[in-house]
């Protein structure tokens, strides 16, 4: 099809669209811009970044640079943009932490990119500037139905890199099952005790890599996805005083394995019922350090390590005596997010009834829920009551109100939950001094359990 050529306001000449190679010679009453071809943007090329006369300093692309909104992302068809916005935080080695996030995308889904700097403003913390950044999906290294991401950090007490790539293997846009096949390769190390829970951290690092496949559907109105994962690496850590042979470090290898399945459907008189099994073990000769273990009542601290509310001690969700629940792991949400082991089985049944809907406003739903949470865990998590036995039993009920929120693009489940009963009470998320296991407990999470 006929090409346009020409730049911000004017059409200079037109290419016949028909050889593999045209050459186009015109004569202008004036100096051309940056010369751009169709630039009206009526021949929907797939990639618009390459259509501009190359510079030295921007190369063929082009830029919009934008204050961020937090609730919307907004997408160019003819360039990238790039937002920016401040953001600060605080944790108790860093003090108040100040910095500059910036989120580029081209048409929304491609050339995605995080960039984070920041600098905490307490003097006596060590490696106060921190960075962090993320490319996902690069338009020019595009593949059908394949999503790449790459990142790599140094903030806070912890550096490393990261590498995944998705592959969808949907046959039908509209109907039938969503399965997809992935791997994930991760190095994680401690670079500074100060900032790092010692409950969830240990001084040490892994270098892991390994698949993944997934799938969801739907079977009339019940909702099922399922999820496997497994891992081979190994961890390296500093073994201290009296290590005497010539290395620096313990090295290991390891392998971890985690499974879960879940359904959510229509149940009786209005309520909907979800139920989920998990199942996670990790395989070594020695006992896997604090961050990769098999955690009991959520995520581990890999899968928080990118939310500032949380990873690091002293953070605004991670302070004594607030009670936060991160999904993940065996999800049992009344035990203390540091219970983690070797293995770990469990299953979670929720039930909801609505109580409000609402097509517009922040507030879209509410609902009451129950829940209860059971599973078997290795002793290395909680110490078995009976001697001698290689596993305990734990369990968790109570109630909460679970309410849905949206600003303009930004939407986000919201629940209050209080974990009445917790059978291993000692290990309950919000221990209740002189309370046997029927006590009131309570915690807040900015995501749906499942």
């Amino acid at each position: 099809m006929p090409v346009e050529i020409g730049d911000r306001d004017t059409i200079y000449a037109r290419a016949t669209g028909q050889p593999e190679v045209e050459r186009v010679e015109f004569t202008s009453a004036r100096k051309p811009g940056r010369l751009m071809l169709d630039p009206r943007l009526v021949t929907h090329d797939f990639d618009m970044l390459n259509n501009r006369e190359r510079r030295a300093i921007v190369g063929r692309g082009a830029w919009e640079v934008r204050v961020d909104d937090p609730t919307r992302e907004t997408a160019r068809r003819d360039r990238l943009v790039s937002a920016w916005m401040p953001v600060a935080w605080s944790n108790d080695f860093g003090g108040a932490t100040l910095g500059v996030r910036e989120r580029t995308n081209y048409l929304g889904s491609y050339d995605r990119g995080l960039l984070l700097a920041t600098i905490g403003m307490r003097d006596s913390a060590t490696a106060r500037v921190g960075g962090y950044f993320r490319w996902s999906d690069p338009v020019r290294l595009r593949a059908p139905r394949t999503r790449t991401s790459v990142a790599a950090w140094a903030v806070e007490g912890r550096a490393g890199a990261a590498l995944s790539v998705d592959r969808s293997l949907r046959r039908h846009l509209a109907f039938g099952a969503d399965p997809h096949v992935g791997f994930d390769a991760l190095w994680m190390a401690t670079t500074d005790l100060g900032y790092l829970d010692r409950r969830l951290w240990d001084d040490a690092g892994t270098v892991e890599a390994g698949p993944w496949v997934s799938t969801a559907f739907q079977r009339g109105a019940a909702a099922i996805r399922a999820q496997a994962a497994g891992r081979l690496g190994v961890v390296y850590s500093n073994p201290g005083p009296g290590y005497t042979t010539a290395n620096r470090y313990d090295v290991e290898p390891f392998g971890r394995l985690t499974g879960e399945a879940s359904v959510r459907a229509p149940w009786w008189l209005g309520t909907s019922l979800g139920v989920r099994l998990f199942a996670g073990a990790y395989l070594g000769r020695s006992a896997p350090v604090r961050q990769r273990r098999i955690f009991l009542a959520g995520a581990d601290p890999y899968e928080t390590f990118t939310d500032p509310l949380l990873r690091s001690r002293g953070s605004l969700f991670a302070r004594p005596g607030f009670h936060y629940h991160a999904p993940g792991g065996a999800n049992l949400r009344g035990f203390s997010p540091d219970a983690g082991g070797r293995w770990v089985v469990a299953v979670n049944v929720e039930g909801t009834r609505p109580l409000l809907r609402s097509g517009r406003g922040v507030l879209r739903a509410a609902a009451l829920e129950g829940f209860v949470d059971a599973g078997l865990v290795d002793t290395l998590a909680i110490p078995s009551s009976s001697p001698g036995r290689g596993y305990t039993t734990v369990y968790d009920a109570g109630v909460g109100l679970v309410t849905t929120h949206q600003i303009r693009d930004l939407a986000w489940t919201m629940r209050f939950e209080l974990p009445l009963v917790v059978n291993r009470w000692d290990r309950a998320a919000d221990v209740r001094p002189g309370r046997g296991r029927l006590a009131f407990r309570w915690q807040v999470s900015l995501e749906p359990s499942f």
